[in-house]
């Protein structure tokens, strides 16, 4: 019975020698699995930077091709994008910079209040009158009811497909800020709040909109990871390709354009 008991007592619980033994292999996994954690991510990040200079180029092609204009929406907290094309070949920049961009409800509404705002003009230039020598009518004829489809802001659809459909930067990616020529300034993801988003515009005679993307690490839902360097991406306007640049590059678009 004694030594039952002292058999009971040397096997209750850990010997030093067996604690040494367990806290050396919890440290040699982690000293395996971070880096390697680490190492994906570094993957995964460079592969996401590709993707997004290839799809500038992408856009810039598609739209020299088709003879289209096209742009690419970029959602700054989720840092998803996607390609949009026009209803209009002869899509040009606004002349006046902007400080937001609008929003889909917006362009919409935007649309309607033009249509209402030209009924006027539509009602000045008269009836339609019957054609003599048919059945058909003529509708009456104006140099401003001519310019009607270049006077309204062109309509936009998404593009989809095998080659093009929803993109992401994310999940450890998210856009910081970004500046393109239509811009006054350069937009923040700070100031505009969850809805920022902006464009980058294509033309089909070859040429994409001079612009900054401030690509930084994201540590949660509108929080940016300050202790990872960001990424800096420019695009190059003639030749329809990004460049991407590790650390915070601070350009404006307009200083580097005019010099």
């Amino acid at each position: 019975m004694i030594k039952a008991a002292k058999e009971r007592k040397g096997q209750s619980g850990f010997s030093l020698i067996e604690v040494i033994v367990v806290i050396a292999l919890i440290a040699f996994v982690y000293s395996v699995a971070i880096p390697q954690f680490n190492l994906r991510t570094g993957a995964e990040v460079s592969t996401k930077m590709s993707q997004l200079a290839g799809d500038v180029r992408g856009a810039y092609d598609l739209a020299v091709l088709t003879g289209k204009a096209y742009r690419i929406v970029f959602k700054f907290n989720s840092g998803d994008y996607w390609l949009e094309e026009s209803d209009r070949s002869d899509f040009q920049l606004p002349a006046d910079k902007i400080d937001r961009e609008m929003s889909e409800s917006e362009e919409k509404d935007e649309h309607t209040a033009f249509d209402a705002r030209f009924q006027q003009f539509t009602e000045l230039a008269g009836p339609s009158v019957a054609d003599p020598k048919g059945d058909k009518e003529i509708p009456p004829a104006s140099p401003l009811l001519s310019a009607k489809s270049r006077l309204r802001l062109p309509s936009w659809s998404r593009v989809e497909g095998t080659e093009w459909g929803s993109r992401s930067i994310g999940p450890y990616l998210m856009i910081k800020d970004m500046q393109c020529e239509h811009h006054g300034h350069k937009l923040d993801l700070g100031e505009l709040g969850a809805d920022a988003h902006a464009m980058l515009y294509f033309f089909p005679k070859g040429y994409v909109e001079r612009a900054v993307i401030h690509v930084a690490f994201k540590k949660s839902d509108m929080v940016i990871d300050e202790s990872q360097e960001p990424y800096t991406i420019v695009t190059n306007p003639f030749e329809g390709t990004a460049e991407v640049l590790p650390g915070y590059r601070d350009i404006d678009v307009h200083q580097d354009r005019d010099e």
